[in-house]
């Protein structure tokens, strides 16, 4: 990897998957580089997504993030996706992003710690089910939760509005 290569991913703080430079993901987040890359986007609405590839209801609702990403980028939506499946499943990962081709960065979870301690570092009401959203303001300050399969139109709503507040 050249220098310039590794500027760039220093700057934008994405940490390349060891041995794979084609690895669709940008990189593993623990709960402390999720903190970190929300406060990157300070500033903008963030939606942090958390799915995995054996989740039905992820499946189904991933063209639709995409789009809302697409359609309020401008605006201001940044939408982290963070996989969490386990490691072995990384192919399945790298395949089901190379098929949708998202409009957002995804992670995957970085393997070893407590999966209960994760889960309850992002949000203690969460139960660990997937598919989940967590919506954060302009300030990084979290607004909101969505436990299962994103009601798209209703989000777009509460997300247009934070968009629309500065």
């Amino acid at each position: 990897m050249g220098r310039a290569t590794i500027a760039l991913l220093f700057i934008f703080g994405a940490v390349p998957l060891a041995g794979d430079a084609r690895s669709r993901l940008a990189g593993e987040i623990d709960v402390a580089g999720l903190r970190e890359a929300v406060a990157r986007e300070r500033g903008h609405v963030v939606l942090v997504n958390f799915w995995a590839t054996w989740c039905v209801p992820c499946r189904e609702e991933f063209p639709s993030l995409s789009r809302l990403q697409e359609r309020n980028r401008v605006a201001g939506l940044r939408i982290v996706g963070v996989s969490t499946d386990f490691e072995k499943q990384r192919p399945a990962v790298e395949k089901f992003l190379a098929e949708r081709r998202p409009a957002f960065p995804n992670y995957h979870r970085k393997k070893g710690g407590d999966d209960q301690a994760f889960i309850d570092a992002v949000d203690p009401s969460w139960g660990g089910e997937l598919p989940y959203s967590v919506l954060f303001d302009r300030s990084g300050r979290k607004v909101r939760s969505f436990s299962g399969k994103l009601p798209i139109a209703s989000a777009e709503r509460e997300i247009r509005k934070l968009l629309a507040s500065r």
